[in-house]
């Protein structure tokens, strides 16, 4: 890793990302093969990204449960690759990793980051990235 993103890692835990990108793949405490971890979001609605990326409009797993507390829910993303999973958030409203990042931040920790920060804390998020696996498509086999 480079300093920059060693600096962005420091300040990912430091600004409170990991109370809920944790563990390797950055999405949670580790939980049984086809259970999810999932958090409100947005913590802090109203906020001038909730109203400009209309997040609280989609109730999240309230929609298919219909229990009430499950309004706004949503599973924890992991962040593996997630420099090449734009658009991002559940509508796709958020272009770009930058402004995904200070969403994230006021969104969920009612902090506002500056651009530095904001830089840094990308780069670590760009450190992510890794090799994906190589698929062997299944093929019909011939007469």
């Amino acid at each position: 890793m480079t300093e920059e993103q060693i600096k962005g890692f420091e300040l990912f835990k430091t600004v409170g990302c990991t109370s809920c990108h944790t563990g390797p793949i950055f999405a949670g405490p580790t939980l049984p093969i086809g259970t999810g971890f999932y958090m409100k979001f947005p913590t802090f609605p109203g906020t001038e990204f909730d109203k400009k990326y209309e997040f609280s409009k989609d109730l999240g797993r309230y929609e298919q449960t219909k229990n009430d507390a499950e309004k706004n829910m949503w599973r924890v993303p992991t962040l593996r690759n997630v420099a090449l999973t734009a658009p991002y958030f559940h509508n796709g409203a958020v272009k770009t990793l930058d402004e995904a990042v200070k969403v994230m931040a006021k969104t969920q920790l009612n902090k506002d980051l500056n651009k530095d920060e904001v830089k840094k804390i990308a780069a670590f998020l760009h450190s992510l990235t890794g090799k994906f696996p190589e698929q062997k498509m299944p093929r019909l086999p011939m007469n």
